[in-house]
């Protein structure tokens, strides 16, 4: 049995459930677990009811995102944020630890992302954090996208250089597309793939928003942009989409709490526009979802799934969902989420923020729902299998391995 600690700052979006799934799994692989998150209790009541003859081997702490730094240059304050960040890592298992008598064998952060910054090193890091630690690397956009100032952000520079770390033996990330390339600017140490798995929890029909989507939509097709509804999910392409088509027998629904900061002056205006236009086949749902079971509701309401993302190269978990409950998607061209649908036949993509394509790849994947499985042979099945928390169990022991 090793002693793994697991630390996860954030309670929002699907953060959440990557921290019970990965709690659950190393509690099913015998392991004793020591958690630190943000609502201590939640985790608690939810290991109790999905794991309960495994508690004893768990402990969960609590722990909040460390006050940002106020430094005005982005870069130095981005690697300052991390560095604290490391600290208050140190601080929390060193409590906690003083309180269970244990020290952890390992340190997994299920979002690697903040402690890892341009001109932070890899040495910096050894000094402040003396535990044996490792983590899912969710977006290293710089192995998919050119960044500024490319050309002084170089080798130690750049943000994957704390994974050179010699208390990191492994590092996991979802995008297969960028595996190989980040093991090779890392010293060659293992890089291993992680499934994007979604929960799977039984949808919850009965509530009142998916009743309200059904009768509003009185039979006709419905193309769903689930999560956060940010500027980069594609919201002004298909509100702008949803105007072109307001005559046709679609009906569009946008659930998810709107993140209005991440739009610029004119972008809110226009969207602001847009929704006074208060069109007859939209319906809006700006809250956060409640949780898995009506997140799923939704996604089982839908006919198609929107996620024609702006300038997003990596995974994302919405083509999980989308396989689970078997629904087409639309995703934008290029980089890792075309990749897989072209691959596994999961539904269209179309360039980045192209209306007239957007309205296009709709007409083309309704009119053939009723035959789409025959005809077109999407391989869900193939993509839940490789997405599955079953093969969650292997990836971790891999990097459990390493240590």
């Amino acid at each position: 049995m090793k002693t793994i600690a697991l630390i996860e700052e954030n309670w929002n979006g699907h953060r959440p459930t990557y921290l019970k799934v990965f709690t659950k799994t190393l509690l099913e692989l015998g392991h004793q677990v020591i958690a630190f998150c943000p609502e201590p209790s939640e985790l608690t009541e939810w290991v109790a009811f999905n794991c309960s003859k495994y508690q004893e081997q768990f402990q969960v702490f609590e722990c909040q995102t460390p006050e940002p730094s106020s430094f005005p240059i982005n870069g130095i304050r981005t690697a300052l944020n991390a560095v604290k960040r490391w600290c208050y890592a140190k601080a929390i298992i060193q409590h906690a630890s003083s309180k269970i008598g244990k020290v952890p064998d390992l340190v997994f952060f299920p979002w690697v992302d903040s402690c890892l910054a341009p001109y932070l090193l890899h040495h910096v890091v050894d000094r402040i954090f003396p535990y044996r630690w490792s983590g899912l690397y969710f977006h290293p956009r710089h192995l998919r996208l050119k960044q500024k100032f490319w050309s002084i952000n170089r080798g130690p520079l750049k943000p994957h250089g704390v994974l050179k770390s010699s208390h990191c033996p492994a590092i996991a990330v979802l995008d297969e597309g960028i595996a190989n390339k980040l093991q090779s600017k890392i010293n060659g140490k293992n890089v291993i793939t992680f499934p994007d798995f979604a929960d799977e929890s039984a949808p919850d029909l009965n509530w009142s928003i998916v009743k309200q989507i059904q009768a509003k939509a009185d039979g006709k097709k419905i193309i769903g942009l689930l999560g956060v509804q940010s500027k980069r999910k594609g919201v002004l392409t298909l509100l702008e989409v949803a105007q072109q088509m307001v005559k046709e027998d679609y009906f569009f629904v946008f659930a998810g709490q709107l993140s209005k900061q991440t739009y610029t002056s004119q972008e809110q205006a226009r969207l602001q526009t847009l929704l006074n236009l208060k069109l007859p086949n939209c319906f809006f749902y700006f809250e956060r979802i409640p949780d898995e079971a009506k997140v799923n509701a939704l996604v089982s309401t839908c006919d198609i799934l929107f996620a024609g993302y702006n300038n997003f190269p990596h995974s994302s978990n919405i083509l999980t969902k989308a396989a689970v409950f078997e629904k087409p998607v639309i995703v934008s061209t290029n980089f890792c989420m075309a990749e897989r649908v072209r691959k596994f036949k999961l539904g269209l993509s179309i360039n980045e923020g192209d209306v007239l394509q957007c309205i296009y790849a709709i007409g083309r994947l309704c009119s053939q729902l009723e035959k789409y499985k025959q005809e077109v042979q999407p391989d869900f099945k193939g993509y839940r299998r490789l997405h599955s928390t079953d093969q969650l169990i292997e990836k971790l022991q891999t990097i459990l391995n390493s240590i």
